[in-house]
């Protein structure tokens, strides 16, 4: 029950946004770039980060701390799930096929291992879709507790499609290490 409450106070936007992806906050800046966690031993349900594909360098999404809502994006719908002791969900705004994000994300298990997720989505560029690019929500959860840490608004800079997310193990950092095999969505 407290996970539908806190999901419904972040759809409508009245929980504080934090900074994430991008170097700079509301405005599109420069190319950051994403580092890849190193493999583990395995979990069972998860995929090793050596078995996935590699994550897109290409700075396609910048952090808001304003609401969709305000911007005109009208709500979606959220992907969720739970796997390994993470628990993850992802709200989605959308106009245009330009998208905003909001992240929760929960270390339910001390186990050696942080929470975090991964998101995959397809571009749109002006002709065709792409194949799928990959993400690090860039916030992450170290406190085996149980209690959900929220991430910013997550804006798209190009047109996005067919978002997913997943549950992950990273490490203290918030690199990955392994992610569950589901994807969750698309939303």
């Amino acid at each position: 029950m407290k996970r539908i409450m806190i999901a419904a106070l972040a759809a409508v936007g009245l929980l504080a946004a934090t900074p994430g992806i991008a170097n700079a906050t509301d405005d599109p800046g420069t190319a950051s770039t994403v580092e890849e966690g190193t493999a583990s031993a395995g979990t069972p349900g998860f995929v090793s980060a050596a078995e996935e594909p590699g994550i897109s360098l290409a700075d396609e999404w910048y952090t808001s701390s304003t609401n969709p809502t305000s911007k005109g994006y009208g709500y979606v719908g959220a992907a969720t799930s739970t796997s390994g002791g993470v628990w993850q969900v992802v709200d989605m705004w959308r106009e245009n096929n330009y998208v905003a994000l909001y992240s929760g994300i929960s270390d339910d298990k001390e186990d050696g291992y942080c929470a975090g997720a991964e998101i995959r989505y397809q571009v749109y560029n002006g002709s065709t879709w792409s194949g799928y690019h990959y993400r690090m929500i860039p916030h992450h959860d170290c406190t085996h507790d149980g209690k959900t840490v929220w991430g910013g608004y997550y804006y798209s800079r190009p047109r996005v499609g067919n978002v997913s997310s997943r549950a992950c193990h990273v490490n203290s950092s918030g690199a990955k290490i392994e992610c569950e095999k589901n994807w969750h969505g698309p939303i």
